[in-house]
């Protein structure tokens, strides 16, 4: 919190920070955040800030572990002016002040391709809390391909599949690497299921053949 903020604008350069947080990233049980008091209080913000001024860039701070990607905030300023829990007016006047709220953010660029604002000490800090979940993650993550696993053979047989897909134990894992490269984000109802049995089908993955199934 103690590095002066650049010239907020939209941008499309190689040296704009590519944010390394995913935007799809969620921190479900992030009600807290590691306050690191001893900086907050030897930081350029806090001590040249006005008070008014200083409220707001914490409540900025908290506001941005909510956002997506985890850490950002929006460039309109009438996004922000919301967060911040003033008036557009009055945020402008905010950021007039030699110190403004923004102190410290720069632009940034997102995996999704959208241009917002990040800070070094809040992205920080969002990343230590990624760290603490990552085994929770990992579990989440293992639970969710089991249960794909599982449900998959009978989704199979009612897109018209035969039972003998559904035993198989290698064209199981196969085919459900497939629907996530080629129908990811799709549900895995009848016609997509339909749809994707088709397409491996056609394309003979991994040499294996329907029939022969």
């Amino acid at each position: 919190m103690n590095k002066p903020a650049e010239t907020i604008r939209l941008v499309d350069s190689e040296d704009v920070f590519d944010y390394p947080i995913p935007s799809t990233e969620r921190l479900e049980s992030h009600y807290f955040i590691s306050f690191h008091y001893r900086r907050w209080l030897k930081s350029e913000f806090r001590n040249l800030a006005d008070l008014d001024v200083r409220a707001v860039g914490f409540d900025l701070f908290c506001e941005a572990q909510d956002e997506a990607p985890v850490g950002t905030l929006p460039m309109d300023e009438r996004l922000l002016a919301k967060l911040a829990g003033v008036t557009l007016e009055e945020w402008k006047r905010l950021c007039e002040r030699p110190i403004g709220p923004l102190y410290g953010w720069s632009a940034c660029r997102c995996d999704n391709g959208h241009m917002r604002l990040y800070h070094k000490v809040v992205l920080e800090i969002a990343k230590e809390a990624l760290g603490m979940r990552e085994d929770h993650l990992e579990k989440r993550a293992a639970d969710r391909e089991r249960k794909r696993l599982k449900d998959l053979p009978g989704q199979i047989v009612r897109a018209g599949g035969t039972a003998r897909m559904g035993e198989d134990a290698v064209f199981i894992m196969q085919f459900d690497q497939f629907l996530l490269d080629y129908f990811e984000g799709r549900q895995r109802r009848p016609n997509v299921v339909r749809e994707a049995l088709e397409k491996w089908s056609i394309e003979g993955a991994s040499g294996m053949n329907l029939h022969q199934i």
